[in-house]
């Protein structure tokens, strides 16, 4: 067992038990990473029109999501390794965000003479912090063809091709590609089947294969 293992071991049971010390010295090695895909996540979507520019900054991003992932810790699937959770803890909050902003801005829209809305169309905490549990595990890796290997760095940072990604698919590649999560885990993350995941993973490397030839 590695040392990062061994802490682990040692830590988690005492994060479950309320230490916030603990919590913290096990998130601290993976505060970077998340701020890097807050600070991309945030431009893409306000790219796409989905959040204000003074809506949440990428710090704000964070910190939400680690009180999330602290008042959620003891829902963590099994399996799910730490940094892979917090990705994913982090990707449900930014999708919460954008769904809670698009209510309030229909919201606005209505007129004082319409009748109420219904109910708010996103899941309530308790629905919306379940993890999706596939039960189809084998590594998915093993069954993609050869030709979608993983995207290199370049296309991985070449916004031009990323931005014309939809976002279900470019998550699903950047979790996959960028993270070096496996596609069980990125299933867990985002909450679908990890064959749906394969087949988006395949659809994103292809179109931007695809974008970037054409350039």
């Amino acid at each position: 067992m590695n040392r990062e293992n061994m802490t682990y071991e040692t830590e988690w049971p005492a994060v479950l038990d309320g230490d916030r010390t603990a919590f913290h010295r096990l998130i601290e090695p993976h505060l970077d990473e998340l701020l890097r895909a807050a600070r991309r996540d945030l431009a893409y979507h306000r790219q796409l029109g989905d959040l204000p520019p003074d809506f949440v900054t990428p710090e704000e991003l964070v910190g939400e999501t680690l009180l999330r992932a602290w008042k959620s810790r003891r829902q963590r699937p099994d399996g799910l390794s730490l940094r892979a959770w917090l990705l994913g803890t982090q990707h449900r909050v930014l999708q919460k965000l954008i769904r809670a902003e698009r209510l309030e801005r229909g919201l606005w829209a209505v007129s004082l003479e319409d009748p109420l809305p219904p109910e708010p169309l996103f899941d309530d905490d308790e629905s919306f912090w379940e993890w999706y549990q596939p039960d189809d595990l084998p590594r998915w890796e093993d069954a993609i063809p050869d030709e979608d290997a993983p995207l290199p760095d370049e296309a991985l940072e070449d916004e031009s091709a990323l931005g014309g990604l939809e976002p279900e698919p470019r998550q699903v590649l950047l979790l996959h590609d960028r993270h070096a999560l496996t596609l069980a885990e990125v299933a867990v993350a985002t909450g679908r089947s990890v064959r749906e995941t394969a087949r988006l993973l395949q659809e994103a490397r292809r179109k931007v294969r695809r974008v970037r030839a054409a350039s």
